[in-house]
């Protein structure tokens, strides 16, 4: 496994920030429910329009600053298990989709996983190919992505097993290592697969996404998560590796470095801050100023929380405009302008230190002792 020269890559990790454009709230201006939008590509088209467009444009005042949502098929987290025979669920009005448990034995799993799996053809692939052709003849021949996905060997592991997965650990270990190999190929199956229908290079896919990977001890990793991450990654042959998983506590953190993680996106993780990641690992991150924390935050709270992630070590930070309030419209608005600003002292040569100098004395009074055990 090949691990960067981290004091390297740390320090010559130029700071990256963006604000995304919300699909849930374009979906509300839009008028259309997730349960139209995952059944009938016109939802799509309401959503993507551009008079939805200026209905957002209108409302939030810096919407050239902020990445414009791409034309897509509606997200589902779930297309690999889908197309091993799970089948998904759609509930009406705003439900998120989900999957049918199953009861399946870790051999009639391990015999599936073994066969060859034409993933195009299986479950509701067919489907989103035909919603991905729609939406692009009627949008001019426009470039559509596809959104019918994966996850990472664990999570996958859990939407099959469920909690099986984690009395496995110490029941069946052995039978669970079988599984997560076999799995993990098929992930990769499936990435060439999604790949196609993206019309992306599956070279550049070293990211991955694995959440209930948080949920196993740290100290289990080695045995029974960094192989199979390994696999997912190795076959991609890239030298960047790129991890989102939440809820980590900061024992998982070192982890991080035996896997050869590049750049670490720990979005909604309560029990970490930037001082505890710094410290205990020498990854790359990037730092979530998360929507759900909008409503506790002002403009200047908001700019505190940028200059004090980038003063702790954070090589870059995002959020997300969800609400069109307009109090979260000018939290916003603060993150932005503390972006723009700690933007232009980098190229200017400022070091973090300086940089957490702007900081109020409220916001350095709160970030991050307080924020973590008092605010969230």
């Amino acid at each position: 496994m090949n691990k960067p020269d981290y004091a390297v890559l740390r320090n010559n990790s130029d700071f990256v920030w963006y604000v995304n454009m919300s699909y849930y709230t374009m979906a509300e201006l839009a008028d259309v429910t997730l349960h139209e939008l995952f059944t009938d590509c016109k939802a799509s088209l309401k959503l993507y329009s551009d008079e939805n467009f200026k209905r957002f444009n209108s409302r939030f005042p810096m919407y050239e600053k902020i990445r414009k949502l791409n034309p897509a098929t509606p997200p589902i987290s779930y297309g690999h298990i889908n197309g091993l025979g799970v089948e998904l669920v759609f509930p009406d009005g705003n439900g998120e989709v989900n999957y049918i448990r199953t009861d399946k034995s870790y051999h009639e799993w391990i015999d599936i996983l073994g066969g060859q799996i034409d993933f195009s053809k299986q479950g509701l692939a067919s489907y989103y190919l035909k919603y991905q052709d729609d939406m692009s003849k009627a949008m001019g021949n426009r470039k559509i992505g596809f959104s019918y996905g994966y996850e990472g060997p664990i999570t996958t592991a859990y939407t099959m097993l469920d909690l099986k997965l984690y009395y496995d650990l110490y029941d069946e270990p052995e039978l669970l290592k079988e599984f997560l190999k076999k799995l993990s190929v098929s992930i990769t199956q499936f990435k060439k697969f999604y790949c196609k229908a993206n019309g992306s290079d599956y070279k550049n896919t070293s990211y991955m996404c694995d959440d209930c990977a948080a949920l196993i001890s740290a100290d289990m990793w080695e045995e029974f998560v960094i192989p199979y991450m390994d696999i997912v990654y190795s076959d991609v042959g890239a030298n960047r590796r790129s991890l989102h998983s939440e809820g980590m506590i900061s024992k998982h953190l070192k982890n991080l470095e035996n896997l050869g993680i590049t750049w670490f996106d720990p979005s909604v993780s309560p029990r970490l801050d930037p001082v505890i990641i710094t410290k205990t690992c020498a990854v790359p991150f990037i730092w979530r100023m998360c929507e759900i924390y909008h409503s506790l935050l002002d403009r200047q709270l908001a700019m505190d929380f940028v200059f004090a992630s980038v003063r702790d070590g954070a090589s870059g930070l995002f959020t997300t405009v969800r609400e069109l309030s307009d109090h979260d419209i000018n939290v916003v608005e603060g993150f932005i302008e503390a972006c723009e600003m700690v933007d232009s002292m980098k190229k200017q040569g400022a070091d973090n230190k300086e940089i957490g100098k702007l900081m109020s004395d409220r916001g350095k009074n709160i970030f991050w002792d307080k924020w973590r055990n008092e605010f969230i």
